[in-house]
């Protein structure tokens, strides 16, 4: 009974990061949009073992999406890496953080434009500064049991029914969203520790509270969508 427990809930957890594994890649990708790309697929879930080029609208840098649309996410790491290598390079140089609870995969989403309209981001930062600002629309993080650490590039679906934050926060952007709004996507690899130095009391619970942070590398892929 328990080893059936354990298979079911292993099945559940690679159902809700909605990654796959990394054999199969289709070539086609890495021609079209290069390693450490983030991909924008505009039309349904892009199947890493088959590059559908009608999925992906992509022109000056940018992917093109429909008002009230929908978006599929698909990575490549760099060439010749894994994610672990990513991992491991970044835990080796903080040895500083000793209350590391876990090792984990992140993306956050950036708007232009709230949802009604107010301006958000004038203009777009450098990835390396995006990743630390705040009032992302959607951020996503998804930890390394199911196997992460082992592949060479990931994907979030829309339709991903245990984690739907794509669908729920970008979807309602997406349905308010004008022509010219724009999406700033950046993928990174990193942890998440307990801030024993930021520790403080809290009167209501009555008790001490150690806040948690997500240490992020520097982005390892990061994409703009457009709305049409």
């Amino acid at each position: 009974m328990n080893i059936l427990k354990k298979f079911v809930f292993s099945v559940i957890v690679l159902s809700f990061f909605s990654f796959f594994l990394p054999a199969d890649l289709d070539p086609a990708y890495i021609k079209a949009f290069g390693y450490g790309a983030v991909c924008v697929s505009k039309s349904g879930f892009p199947q890493k073992t088959q590059y559908n080029p009608s999925q992906f609208e992509f022109r000056d840098g940018k992917f093109f999406v429909e008002a009230g649309g929908t978006i599929d996410l698909r990575y490549f790491t760099p060439k010749g890496k894994l994610y672990k290598d990513l991992l491991d390079g970044f835990n080796k140089k903080h040895p500083e953080y000793s209350k590391k609870v876990a090792d984990q995969v992140y993306w956050k989403i950036f708007a232009n434009y709230d949802f009604v309209g107010n301006v958000l981001h004038e203009k777009w930062d450098t990835p390396e500064k995006m990743i630390n600002k705040d009032k992302e629309i959607c951020f996503i993080q998804f930890n390394t049991e199911s196997g992460i650490r082992d592949w060479d590039g990931s994907a979030v679906s829309w339709e991903d029914t245990e984690n739907n934050d794509l669908k729920r926060d970008v979807g309602m952007w997406l349905e308010r969203a004008k022509p010219g709004w724009q999406l700033y996507i950046v993928h990174s690899v990193g942890f998440r520790r307990n801030c024993p130095e930021n520790s403080f009391w809290d009167y209501n619970q009555g008790r001490t509270v150690t806040p948690i942070a997500f240490e992020m590398t520097p982005p390892i892929g990061h994409a703009i969508v457009e709305v049409k």
